[in-house]
């Protein structure tokens, strides 16, 4: 059985309160690399090679100033509630705005 430090670690509302705001972050970021990328004109695997390395940015940036080095002190399974979780949601996010904003764009090219 686990001991009592291990059961009360993390109080649940508060990592919850966490989960919600990273999930607010990284859907208003999407939103924004996704604008961006239709106003660029990407297309293909550069727009999604455009979201990987804003991901890695924007994962990063999490990670050193909202969470301050220490992502076990906010989140249960650490790294990956930053970095990893969240990622096909957002991908997603992204697509959707990608097209739109590209097709918005260049709808008489």
């Amino acid at each position: 059985m686990a001991d009592n430090s291990e059961l009360y670690k993390y109080f649940e509302p508060t990592v919850q309160h966490n989960t919600l705001a990273l999930s607010n972050i990284h859907t208003l970021t999407s939103w924004g690399i996704g604008t961006a990328a239709g106003i660029l004109g990407l297309t293909g695997w550069n727009g999604f090679i455009f979201f990987l390395i804003n991901w890695a940015v924007i994962s990063a940036l999490v990670l050193g100033i909202k969470c301050q080095g220490k992502p076990s002190v906010y989140f249960k399974s650490s790294i990956m509630d930053v970095a990893g979780t969240p990622m096909l949601n957002t991908l997603l996010s992204y697509v959707l705005v990608w097209t739109l904003m590209h097709a918005l764009v260049y709808i008489y090219d």
